[in-house]
């Protein structure tokens, strides 16, 4: 949909995100604040504005595949809790902000914090980035039965 951050992916949007992978339903996006480390975006492959709104059949595939993401930043990151965030009131994308939380970091026994203070955000080097994202691709793709040949 024409105007969507999500659909559109701009500059803007790129300056946030990096792509990770495609699965079933989603496509996967790993933060540039890594405040958090493994924080990471899964949108639902097609313009939906509510979750209802999306066919059950292809809805189940989605929270497959919101499933499967978290289990892989769980097991490649160790946070201690998993925050599921799905808002949408000015990105009107069905979107999950998955978050995984760490004891004595940022906003632990809080709602995760979307946006840092700028002073609190931590950001890679291209080259961790470019690590980070194919550590999340590799695990993804193996796990879902996609894996690259």
């Amino acid at each position: 949909m024409k105007g969507c951050y999500y659909c559109d992916r701009d500059e803007g949007f790129r300056e946030l995100l990096f792509e990770v992978c495609e699965l079933r339903a989603s496509r996967v996006f790993l933060c540039k604040d890594q405040t958090l480390a493994g924080r990471c975006t899964i949108m639902y492959k097609d313009h939906y504005e509510e979750i209802f709104e999306i066919p059950k059949a292809e809805r189940d595939l989605y929270m497959d595949d919101v499933c499967l993401l978290a289990e892989t930043i769980n097991e490649l990151f160790h946070p201690d809790k998993i925050n599921y965030g799905i808002y949408g009131d000015e990105c009107r994308h069905v979107h999950y902000t998955i978050c995984p939380k760490y004891k004595g970091k940022l906003g632990w026994g809080k709602p995760f914090v979307l946006f840092p203070d700028p002073a609190e955000r931590i950001y890679l080097t291209d080259e961790e980035y470019e690590e980070r994202i194919n550590l999340l691709r590799t695990a993804l793709l193996r796990k879902s039965g996609k894996a690259q040949s």
